[in-house]
């Protein structure tokens, strides 16, 4: 489930709830999608209830935070699981996008 909360004018964030798998990923593609459409300088992932992603939605972000940093925006993620943890740094997706545990 994803749940879209405006924080303010210039931050959105969407909260995540369950595994990013592949049953999920076109869902996500598309509340991705919504997101990067509006004009919040800022989009904010919570991942805190996520416990596994697989590579596609990985590669949704990944997309997503190119689009972002071609129009001066930014994504970042807030709160996750160690494991979640781990395989991102495993990836080096935390060198690319702030994870803020």
């Amino acid at each position: 489930m994803f749940v879209r909360n405006e924080i303010s004018k210039d931050e959105v964030e969407l909260r995540v709830q369950g595994p990013l798998s592949s049953d999920a990923a076109e869902e996500f593609q598309k509340s991705l999608h919504a997101l990067a459409a509006a004009d919040h300088k800022t989009i904010t992932l919570n991942l805190s209830e996520v416990p596994s992603i697989n590579s596609t939605c990985i590669g949704k972000i990944l997309l997503l935070r190119k689009n972002l940093t071609d129009q001066d925006r930014v994504i970042r993620v807030n709160g996750c699981s160690d494991a979640l943890y781990n395989t991102f740094q495993l990836i080096k997706f935390d060198k690319l996008v702030s994870i803020d545990r």
